[in-house]
């Protein structure tokens, strides 16, 4: 399936003398991938080639915006992978099974996330693609259970203690990033991302717990999150995340991984200020204390390297979900 957006006067355009970077982004009708396609859709460095297995409404909305192109494709199916890949200089890799779902799945989790990804550098090899950004995962750390640790730079060891099967897979596509590039395929940044919200967030992540806990307020039952109120979490709102992956495809940065996550906040302070945003007691809300975790993650080479900090506020970011919240309900 392929959608030709119509042209829109009011998108900026590159200068005479530089032709827009082609960058395929895979997993686009998804949480981050749709939010990134929208992004790069107003920039006139780049012309977005939008895929995803699913999503085919999602992506029909894409396809509308100016410079982006739409395919539903599988990307287990290595000739779509090298169709969509010839066409590209640039290639954004989001598709992925998820936490939750590598967990259940570990199969599955490991033909899209790694056996995919393989294919994909194959493509992008043979078709002499620059760049490619991946969606890697700060959870390639572990477990996160010292509080007293320094934040995880990029540079800490692997493998990393209480790794679950997700940030196995990611480990798995750093290291053939590596190797493709060491054999002379593309270049590549891989971008280990925190714990993202923001609107419409996907069923089974730590965003959902947001939109549980508007419903249970809504519906006048006793909120509950399955954290204790003392674990601190990566926050980043998705528009941040955009916006660094972003920077990632126009960036000088080569052959490294990249924390993008925010400061840790507290489970108390998250889901406090929401309930307090929407009228209700924070102090209603059971936490489970007995499990913990402290995301505790270096932000210097964001910094340094894509110029770049999260940039929004807490009670910006939420309100964000809840307004996307009460236009779906």
């Amino acid at each position: 399936m392929r959608l030709e957006a119509p042209m829109d006067s009011t998108r900026p355009t590159s200068p005479p003398d530089e032709r827009p970077q082609r960058v395929l982004v895979t997993g686009a009708a998804g949480f981050v991938g749709s939010h990134v396609v929208e992004l790069l859709a107003t920039d006139p460095r780049a012309e977005v080639i939008a895929t995803d297995a699913g999503g085919e409404s999602r992506l029909n909305e894409l396809g509308e915006l100016d410079g982006v192109s739409v395919h539903l494709a599988d990307l287990r199916d290595p000739s779509a992978i090298a169709s969509l890949v010839a066409d590209a200089d640039v290639v954004i890799h989001l598709a992925a099974v998820r936490t939750q779902a590598s967990a259940e799945r570990p199969r599955d989790a490991h033909d899209v996330n790694v056996g995919a990804t393989y294919d994909l550098l194959t493509a992008a090899r043979n078709a002499d693609t620059k760049r490619v950004v991946l969606g890697s995962s700060h959870t390639v750390y572990g477990s996160f259970q010292d509080p007293h640790r320094e934040p995880f730079a990029e540079d800490h060891p692997w493998p990393c203690s209480g790794i679950n099967m997700y940030a196995a897979t990611k480990l798995a596509g750093e290291a053939y990033l590596e190797a493709f590039a060491s054999a002379g395929g593309p270049d590549y940044v891989a971008l280990r991302l925190g714990t993202i919200y923001g609107p419409r967030s996907s069923p089974g992540s730590n965003a959902t717990l947001m939109t549980d806990l508007i419903t249970a307020i809504h519906a006048g039952t006793t909120p509950t999150i399955p954290w204790a109120s003392t674990a601190q979490h990566g926050l980043i709102h998705v528009d941040d995340v955009a916006e660094a992956i972003r920077r990632a495809v126009f960036s000088d940065a080569t052959r490294m991984p990249i924390n993008v996550s925010g400061l840790p906040r507290t489970s108390k302070e998250i889901y406090g200020t929401l309930a307090d945003m929407l009228g209700a007691d924070p102090n209603s809300i059971v936490f489970d204390e007995n499990r913990t975790r402290y995301q505790l993650v270096s932000q210097a080479r964001l910094k340094q390297v894509l110029d770049f900090t999260p940039a929004v506020a807490l009670e910006d970011g939420l309100r964000s979900v809840i307004d996307w919240f009460d236009a779906q309900n």
